[in-house]
């Protein structure tokens, strides 16, 4: 399960829109990686995960993205979330509840896997990323992917400093972007959840040739294409797996959640409502906030439910929901996005969001430390460090919780006011000279937080 969020530039405290996702996955460990700026020469490719070449662009952008350790067609990793040097965050959701498509003498060429690191490394806003990955799918197609218990298409968070966009992929050759509006805040949770898109609103919504066409000949919509719902055409009733579809009740439960604790009101949980006003305006730790939750003071709250026990653990065995947050969050990421680009932050959780620190690592870096990529839990990793103390804290959470929350809001608290000393001072370095101090400024950030996660793993261990 994955969740996606998109707060509108005018929702936000900073005035820029930024994005928020939780990449979920039981039973796998995450990256976090730093693919660096590079210049490629006229006779490169690039490979798709299915294997299929297409032509590189003379320059790719540097990004920094986390990801779930497992391999996919030529790749060792999958299901990526991240930012690029010029200011772009992007993240997806898999949507398994979808319509077939004729596959009979079909040559698809794109998989979910690929949109999301295309657009790192091409897009230098997210609007030109939507229609770079657009054209790319109307010449190429896209199939589901192609891991095994994992078919399913996708829902993508697309964003920068001005503006963010939800790009929803079927199979074959159609595709939807719709525009969040710059006052709302918008959620996307592993299901399609464009219902009346205007196609003839060529500003604020981005579509496949022929989209609204195909499926008035499949006999799957018959509407008006001032608002096309892509979710009932392209979307299906039943899934194969967890990944279910629009009205499934846990696709339905994260999104009404985001609406109640972005609106600060009680909104209908069988509404198919995906973006709101917020009642105030949004900071970063909003965000995280929504990234942690599991339905605390509702009639859902996972603490409260007889599964929770004495400590009232929501992260039990056999939870009785699917929460924002879960114990197999692989990581959270929370894009603060800048007009410049290259000073934009991207704030990332590895493990769990409640149990884990959000590091800031800012967008146009050199290179990350070892243990960010290390998936080995008998080596430093920075995974399997937060993985171990989210397990410690869970043993008897309410207590425990006291001593991990404390040390997550000391961490956060002192990168912020270390972020907040830090801009200024990077801004005025001769340009040259800047990379490398927010290199500094990331790696320092990230020493300290596997520092302190040592120590709290000491204390936790002394509960006992």
């Amino acid at each position: 399960m994955c969740t996606c969020i998109i707060a509108g530039r005018k929702t936000a405290m900073r005035g820029r829109a930024m994005l928020a996702a939780n990449d979920d996955w039981d039973d796998i460990p995450g990256v976090l990686t730093h693919v660096p700026r590079t210049v490629h020469g006229p006779e490169e490719f690039h490979t798709l995960v299915g294997g299929r070449k297409i032509p590189q662009v003379p320059v790719t952008f540097g990004y920094s993205y986390t990801a779930c350790k497992y391999a996919i067609g030529v790749l060792d990793r999958g299901w990526a979330g991240g930012v690029n040097d010029q200011g772009v965050a992007a993240a997806g959701t898999g949507a398994s509840a979808f319509k077939p498509v004729p596959w009979e003498g079909l040559d698809y060429g794109m998989e979910p896997d690929d949109v999301v690191l295309l657009i790192l490394q091409r897009a230098s806003t997210a609007r030109e990323g939507i229609r770079l990955v657009g054209d790319l799918i109307n010449e190429h197609g896209l199939r589901p992917s192609s891991l095994d218990g994992c078919e399913s298409v996708a829902t993508f968070a697309v964003a920068d400093a001005r503006e963010g966009w939800f790009l929803e992929v079927a199979p074959g050759r159609n595709w939807i972007a719709v525009r969040v509006p710059d006052d709302e805040i918008a959620v996307r949770a592993n299901a399609f959840g464009t219902c009346a898109a205007d196609l003839t609103d060529t500003e604020n919504v981005i579509a496949s040739p022929g989209l609204a066409e195909y499926a008035r000949r499949m006999g799957w919509w018959d509407g008006d294409i001032r608002r096309f719902d892509f979710a009932a055409a392209y979307g299906a009733d039943v899934s194969p797996n967890e990944w279910g579809p629009e009205l499934d009740p846990m696709n339905m439960r994260r999104r009404w959640r985001v609406m109640d604790l972005a609106s600060g009101r009680e909104t209908d949980e069988g509404e198919r409502l995906y973006s709101v006003r917020p009642d105030r305006l949004l900071a970063r730790e909003d965000l995280m906030d929504f990234l942690s939750d599991v339905y605390q003071g509702t009639k859902y709250d996972l603490t409260r439910v007889p599964e929770a026990g004495k400590w009232g653990d929501p992260f039990m065995d056999d939870a009785p929901s699917y929460a924002l947050c879960r114990r197999g969050t692989v990581s959270g990421i929370v894009a603060e996005l800048e007009e410049d680009g290259a000073s934009s932050v991207m704030w990332v959780a590895m493990t769990t969001p409640r149990m884990s620190f959000f590091i800031p690592l800012s967008a146009d870096i050199e290179s990350l430390p070892p243990y960010c990529e290390e998936p080995d839990p008998g080596k430093e990793s920075l995974f399997w460090s937060f993985k171990e103390m989210g397990l410690l804290t869970q043993r008897r959470y309410s207590r425990h919780m006291a001593v991990t929350g404390a040390a997550k809001e000391r961490y956060e608290s002192e990168s912020k006011a270390a972020l907040r000393e830090a801009r200024p001072r990077i801004a005025a370095l001769p340009e040259e000279e800047r990379r490398s101090a927010r290199t500094a400024f990331t790696r320092e950030r990230l020493d300290a937080a596997m520092t302190l996660c040592r120590e709290t793993k000491r204390e936790l261990l002394l509960q006992y």
